[in-house]
């Protein structure tokens, strides 16, 4: 038995070739699929500005848009190098993360809903002032996404602080964003 004629290693060199050769088509693909997972979240962000959503919600929105669509590329790129099996175990996974979520499993669908509960609040707004978190952290709202919450302490700080901690603990609205100006 030859280790390089025909042996052993022959359907692992094969596959290799395989993949080899479909790493151009794959570059472009990836190149092609970055673009438009810009495009895509660039359009999400116009259409959910289409609706009176609050800045935080939509920031939420996009937030889950944009990791969706990178999901997605990753799959279509293990598929565009013929790595279907891969892709399928890929795909699984993030079904099986998605069910773990969807049952409360980790602390990350706690996030989510808080997040979702804050930026419904009419008394919380990116740009408020408030009072917020373990620390009684105080600034103004600089951003949200589906797990944090940023806030810009007066002293240039800026503190993260999971969404769910801002809505099981009390926080305090100091200023609406109109005041501020």
């Amino acid at each position: 038995m030859n280790l390089f004629g025909n042996s052993l290693f022959d359907p692992a060199f094969r596959g290799l070739k395989d993949i080899l050769a479909k790493l151009p088509s794959a570059f472009l693909s990836l190149l092609f699929g970055v673009l438009l997972v810009y495009i895509g979240t660039w359009l999400a962000e116009i259409f959910l500005s289409l609706f009176r959503l609050p800045k935080g919600l939509k920031s939420i929105l996009v937030s889950l848009i944009r990791s969706l669509l990178w999901i997605l590329l990753i799959i279509v790129l293990l598929k565009s190098l013929g790595l279907s099996a891969a892709a399928l175990v890929f795909s699984g996974s993030i079904a099986v993360l998605g069910l773990a979520v969807a049952s409360g499993a980790s602390s990350f669908a706690g996030d989510v809903i808080a997040g979702i509960f804050l930026s419904q609040d009419r008394h919380f707004n990116i740009g408020d002032e408030i009072r917020a978190g373990e620390e009684k952290t105080e600034g103004i709202v600089e951003s949200m996404d589906m797990r944090r919450t940023r806030i810009r302490a007066k002293d240039g700080k800026l503190h993260v602080i999971p969404n769910s901690i801002i809505e099981r603990k009390e926080w305090v609205l100091l200023a609406k964003r109109a005041d501020l100006k």
